[in-house]
């Protein structure tokens, strides 16, 4: 009986033992990384961003098995990283550049390798970014054709039946598809499997389900460690096998406006007062902008000199233009670039008109009806020369570029005409037409070389001709009219007519030689000293006799005396010139004799006429006065500390007395004065200055007047205005406030659960300021290391085997850039010792749980022991005992 109890004992323990794997050994995702890594979510500003496992290898991996980095693909190669969370929201600095993620398995997971996806280049809308994703797809179909009949396959170096697809070199360069590719990087850390499975469990529990979208197939690749490289800021960089293209974009800003309009309002016609509206130009490219000068029709705009680099922003201005009529002004401002790139703005503005009643009076319609515009025959209403069958009758036409030829009066007994007159002929119509010469008995009609023009010349549809005409010689005293008919030889009512008029007058037997001046004197009285140049007076003189003259310049002492519009005068003819006195005449009174003469045919000079001119220049009062503009500046508010002082402004002081004003140089307590462009300003004249706040001016408000000093005492100022905001400090948290929470100085035992909490300097922060820093608990570690992804930064854990230990809590020290933390690189440590003490040894009788549930599958842990030999002994120790079962009843 001892022995078959002994038996009995043996086979129950085998029992048990083999049904322990069946429980808790099950199998959690290990091995090595494959497959293809995807990006849920359009590459579009606003839009947030997961990893897709769907094709990656092993199965049923999940955010839980790896650390995640963000990075902006900022170059060919850099690579600045953004974030390290599950999820990426896109910000609006990503746009324009590809966004990278890159997975580590978490440190005992037990899988190796790392993956990387990366996204199209990030679009401003998600409209923009489906049309984008779109384009790459048909991209990568096309290539992908191409690239699969280039395709080898080749034996991998172990001579193994194992055999990987590779892309030929033709086919690599024009396509940017990666495969994936494995990394053998083996971790030797090792979790606690119960930790495991709880974390698991914690952390998969309600994951959303999401589509992929926005991930640029063509982009993912699976790095190597020898391809991963990080810089000194902790950045990851790839092996730069992948190179962005070249692009050229750049975006327009309206100060103080959501749609994007400059609007100046109503204003009225002196513009002098609007002030300038400025706009922000943004190149959104990788490559640099040069833009084109521009000179918009209404307005003035400032030219973008430089070359705007990538990433870079410039401010400009526009204004309305000077003299602008009154009316509604709307044009569209587009700057070029000679990179083809275009950006536009609109501009407005209303001007109204002086509210003066004279200008009613000007507004009044004349009584007088005016002409009506001749009309231009339009070629498309002729009728074609498909309408008629014979193309004799097409449509003919012919005008004459004048209806009268009036020539002037010639003397009887003339052997030679004094005049000749030229008509052009047109034809007007839809074909060719033979000109008829016309025949008079008063004029003669020539070519315009002054040959006889005979009939028969062709004149082509559209073109003209040009035909002379003159008197004939041998008229008598007497007035003579024609009508000269041009007309075609193919219709003789198809004519153009010209009437030539001729007056032949009786020979005068006397000459006469006289020059009438009107007016025949003239004076200025009212002259005041330093006076403007007064209007000149016009004086016409008239050929009254019945020779020809020729006139000689004219001059005067104390007058300018202008050129004469002819010096060749016939009978009757006239010529005029100007007379106004000469500038800087003092107090006085002056006379001048302006004589008309002419030079005789024996050389002497025979005065014609007199004309009497005089001047009287007073004494007047010096005005002093001057003007500034503008009379206020605004230099707005910076930041204390601020780099770089506003923009210098001008300001123009202007003379707008009677007498010249020394000016002395101005100057500013907390401004800086540029120097004065002129110190002397005549009447009229004007100078400018600039003017900016000084640099490194504390917090506060300055406001000065700054007084432009003159000789003659005159008031002159303009007020200056700037205010500095008090700069912001940043928060730093000191690295000693870091600690670790709930390790209790008594000790534990090594049944004891251990629970404690990491707690880092600055964490509270809840409004962060640029430039503040803080510190986030990373990892801990008692035996094994242990990752916290994100809060609660709580763990708990047990200890089997009595001893003193040390808990170790790492902090990240992470800095706020104005969006986001971002990890300095910088780390910090904190320690707490504890001891455990070996638990007292209690002997429990098992008793049955009421209502057990039955488990349908096994719970899954990080065991991954073969449970192959623990059922073949289960089953040996049924056998055994059946047996044992079957052979006592046989015995009995």
């Amino acid at each position: 009986m001892e022995r078959k109890r002994f038996l009995a004992v043996v086979m129950t323990v085998m029992m048990v033992i083999s049904m322990i794997p069946s429980m808790v050994f099950a199998a959690a995702p290990s091995g090595e990384l494959g497959g293809k890594l995807k990006i849920k979510g359009l590459a579009a500003v606003g839009v947030a961003l997961s990893a897709d496992y769907a094709k990656v290898t092993p199965e049923e991996v999940t955010d839980e098995d790896f650390t995640f980095s963000w990075s902006r693909q900022t170059g060919e190669k850099e690579l600045t990283q953004v974030g390290t969370e599950k999820t990426y929201t896109i910000t609006q600095d990503d746009l324009g550049c590809r966004l990278v993620l890159d997975l580590t398995p978490v440190d005992g997971s037990g899988l190796t390798g790392t993956l990387t996806a990366k996204t199209l280049e990030v679009a401003a809308t998600e409209e923009e970014a489906k049309a984008v994703e779109q384009e790459a797809e048909d991209t990568q179909q096309t290539e992908t054709a191409d690239g699969t009949e280039n395709a080898q396959l080749e034996e991998t170096a172990d001579g193994t039946e194992d055999a990987q697809l590779e892309e030929t070199a033709d086919n690599a360069e024009g396509s940017q598809d990666s495969e994936n590719q494995d990394v053998d990087r083996t971790e030797d850390v090792q979790q606690n499997a119960g930790n495991e499975q709880e974390d698991e469990s914690q952390n998969t529990k309600g994951q959303p389900e999401e589509t992929t979208e926005g991930t640029d197939d063509s982009q993912m690749k699976i790095y190597t460690e020898d391809q991963l490289q990080v810089d000194e800021n902790g950045n990851v960089q790839t092996d730069g096998s992948e190179k962005d293209q070249k692009t050229y974009e750049a975006t327009v800003t309206v100060e103080d406006s959501e749609d994007q309009i400059c609007d100046f309002g109503t204003v009225k016609s002196d513009l002098e007062d609007v002030e300038a509206q400025y706009v922000q130009i943004t190149n959104t490219g990788n490559e640099n902008l040069n833009f084109q000068e521009i000179s918009p029709e209404h307005f003035m705009v400032q030219d973008i000199t430089e070359p705007l680099s990538a990433g870079e922003s410039v401010s400009v201005w526009i204004q309305p233009r000077e003299g602008l009529e009154p009316g509604e002004y709307d044009d569209m401002i587009t700057y070029r670039t000679e990179e083809g790139i275009e950006v536009s703005f609109e501009a407005k503005i209303a001007v109204e008109g002086e509210d003066d009643s004279s200008d009613d009076e000007d507004l009044k319609p004349s009584d007088e009806p005016s002409a009506e515009p001749t009309e231009t025959p339009d070629d498309s209403e002729a009728p074609s020369a498909g309408d008629n069958a014979d193309a004799s009758l097409e449509a003919q036409s012919l005008e004459v570029n004048t209806g009268s030829l009036n020539f002037s009066d010639i003397e009887e007994n003339y052997t030679q005409a004094n005049e000749t007159l030229s008509v052009t002929v047109i034809n007007t119509g839809d074909g060719i037409i033979t000109l008829k010469i016309p025949k008079s008995d008063y004029f003669e009609v020539m070519n315009e070389d002054g040959s006889e023009a005979v009939s028969g010349i062709q004149i082509a549809k559209g073109d003209s001709l040009m035909f002379m005409v003159q008197p004939k010689t041998g008229l008598t005293k007497g007035d003579y009219s024609d009508t000269l008919i041009f007309e075609s030889e193919e219709d003789s009512e198809v004519a153009a007519q010209v009437t030539a008029e001729v007056s032949v007058k009786e020979a005068e037997q006397e000459q006469i030689t006289a020059v009438q001046a009107d007016p025949e004197s003239f004076s200025y009285d009212d002259l005041k000293e330093g006076y403007d140049t007064p209007e000149a007076t016009t004086i016409t003189l008239t050929n009254t006799g019945n020779t020809t003259v020729s006139l000689m310049q004219p001059y005067a002492e104390y007058f300018d005396i202008g050129e004469l519009s002819a010096s060749v005068l016939e009978p009757g003819d006239s010529a005029a010139f100007t007379a106004v006195p000469v500038t800087g005449l003092k107090v006085g009174n002056y006379l001048d004799s302006i004589q008309i003469a002419q030079t005789s045919s024996e050389g002497q000079e025979d005065v014609l006429t007199t004309i009497k001119a005089s001047a009287t220049v007073s004494e007047v009062k010096k005005i002093y006065k001057l003007s500034v503009t503008p009379e206020e500046l605004n230099f707005g508010k910076a930041k204390e500390g601020y780099s770089e002082a506003p923009e210098a402004q001008k300001v123009t002081v202007t003379n707008e007395g009677n007498t010249n004003v020394t000016l002395n140089a101005p100057s500013g307590k907390n401004f800086k004065i540029g120097k004065l462009s002129a110190t002397e300003l005549a009447p009229g004249e004007s100078c400018t200055f600039k003017i900016r706040p000084k640099a490194g001016l504390k917090a506060g408000s300055y406001t000065e007047s700054v007084v432009i000093d003159n000789e003659q005492q005159i008031s002159a100022e303009v007020k200056v205005q700037f205010t500095v905001k008090a700069a912001r400090k940043a928060k730093i948290a000191d690295p000693a406030d870091n600690k670790i929470t709930g390790i209790s100085s008594d000790g534990y035992t090594t049944q004891s659960k251990i629970t404690f909490t990491a707690v880092g300097a600055g964490m509270d922060n809840e409004s962060p300021g640029k430039g503040d820093v803080r510190y986030v608990p990373y990892n801990w570690k008692v035996i094994n290391t242990n990752s916290w992804s994100s809060a609660p930064y709580t763990a708990a854990f047990g200890i089997t085997k009595a001893g003193t230990y040390t808990l170790t809590v790492t902090f990240d020290r992470q800095k706020y850039n104005g969006s986001e933390w971002e990890n300095t690189g910088e780390q910090d440590t904190k320690q707490v010792n504890f001891s455990i003490t070996q638990a007292q040894t209690v002997t429990a009788t098992p008793t049955p749980q009421p209502n057990g549930a039955t488990a349908k599958s096994a719970v899954k842990t990080g065991d991954t022991t073969n449970i192959t030999p623990f059922v073949i002994i289960l089953a040996i120790a049924a056998g055994c005992i059946v047996g044992v079962v079957v052979y006592k009843r046989r015995k009995k």
